[in-house]
């Protein structure tokens, strides 16, 4: 089953997002921050990424820059999480080339999908 990094400062959601995840049969590992998160994918890259933008320190949009600026690292797919929906965090985003991004409140449902449309996107670069 495909490797998910879980990107959030807010223990309850990071929970929330492993349970969903684990009960689908990912393999799911997490960070509580930017920092931990960049080196949990040099030693261990996942296959996609799920990450708030909102957290102390490092910020989603800068552990998403570092990503993508790894030509080891640029392909994996990064769904963003935000309790901001003003225009700008997500244009920001964009500009960055997150690949989505789920606005919090979010149902498991949107989540799973959210994964299941970037793996099958990477998948289907891959062939």
């Amino acid at each position: 089953m495909p490797k998910v990094l879980v990107v959030d400062d807010d223990e309850n959601i990071r929970t929330a997002v492993e349970v969903v995840l684990a009960a689908e049969g990912y393999e799911v590992f997490h960070a509580e921050d930017g920092d931990t998160a960049l080196e949990s994918v040099k030693k261990n890259p996942p296959d996609i990424i799920i990450c708030d933008i909102e957290m102390p320190r490092v910020k989603g949009y800068e552990v998403l820059t570092s990503i993508r600026e790894n030509p080891e690292t640029e392909k994996i797919p990064i769904i963003f999480l935000t309790g901001k929906s003003e225009m700008e965090y997500l244009t920001k985003a964009m500009e960055l080339n997150v690949n989505d991004f789920l606005l919090k409140p979010f149902t498991a449902e949107d989540l799973l999908a959210a994964i299941e449309v970037q793996l099958k996107k990477k998948d289907s670069e891959k062939a």
